[in-house]
């Protein structure tokens, strides 16, 4: 997330880099102080490990068959 040159942020760089990352913290339940003792990308790894997104394998998602609706 780097700026650009003159020193405006570009696209993809929220204005407020600061309160992105105190709202991120506080939406995954951590206080002020927990946030404080954390770096950024401690915080930044907590909450990717909290949504569970990352680059972890995801379980496919099948059709379900009229065996599977028989079943349940």
């Amino acid at each position: 997330m780097e700026a650009e040159s003159n020193g405006t942020p570009s696209d993809t760089e929220p204005d407020r880099m600061d309160l992105e990352l105190l709202a991120i913290g506080k939406k995954a339940g951590l206080t002020f102080d927990e946030m404080n003792l954390l770096r950024v990308r401690d915080l930044l790894k907590f909450v990717q490990i909290y949504t569970g997104s990352g680059d972890e394998e995801t379980e496919t998602v099948r059709q379900a068959t009229q065996a599977d609706f028989d079943s349940f």
